[in-house]
């Protein structure tokens, strides 16, 4: 498969399951362990943040598991995203939209999410080569009826929204247009420990209610 297809084909399937998990940890371990959870609870897309020590490792481990799609996040430059691509990741997340990174992506043919927010910089990063615009943290700005303003009069704006989507809202950001929501929390229990038998758990109730869309 080229590159080319293989770009086309990540961001299809980021569009087609919807639901990112957004892993977090305080060490590749625990974050293993998270990702580890996810994909056997049936999950397809996970994105791993550089929020945590040899976040790389992870990405390398996750990315050998067949059928899943493992991007980086928090990616915050280039060097960054070298590093992420070195080792495996499929697509870039960002929070912010950076040109730099914008170039990487489009150099080594992954698809790139980059924040931005008013229809100003949505519209700029689009015309820039993102491939997706990460809208975060969308709770603080209006929730779904925003993207629904925004997605209305820009249908062609592909969004993922995080920050505030958890088990009970994650439905109304995809009805109200979003291709793509980032969860995290919403893979943990009440006291917000990994623990892999929960987010087993989780991860299938998710998975079965994104199924009921």
């Amino acid at each position: 498969m080229s590159v080319n297809l293989i770009k086309v084909n990540t961001l299809n399937e980021i569009k087609k399951n919807k639901v990112i998990a957004v892993i977090r940890a305080d060490n590749p371990d625990k974050a293993l362990e998270f990702g580890e959870g996810c994909i056997k609870g049936g999950l397809k897309l996970i994105e791993v943040t550089f929020s945590f020590p040899r976040a790389e490792r992870v990405i390398a481990e996750l990315s050998k598991v067949d059928g899943i799609f493992v991007g980086a996040g928090t990616v915050l430059d280039a060097d960054m995203a070298f590093k992420a691509l070195e080792s495996g990741a499929s697509f870039l997340v960002s929070p912010h939209t950076d040109q730099e990174i914008i170039d990487v992506a489009m150099s080594k043919r992954v698809p790139t999410i980059q924040g931005a927010l008013t229809s100003s910089e949505i519209v700029n990063a689009w015309k820039r080569g993102v491939d997706m615009v990460k809208v975060f943290p969308v709770s603080a700005v209006g929730g779904p009826s925003y993207i629904k303003a925004i997605t209305d009069p820009l249908p062609f704006a592909e969004i993922m929204t995080t920050g505030g989507v958890n088990y009970d809202n994650f439905l109304d950001y995809i009805r109200a247009g979003a291709s793509a929501v980032g969860l995290s929390s919403a893979f943990l229990g009440p006291d917000k420990k990994i623990k892999l038998e929960t987010i087993i758990e989780n991860t299938k109730k998710i998975v079965h209610k994104l199924s009921t869309v």
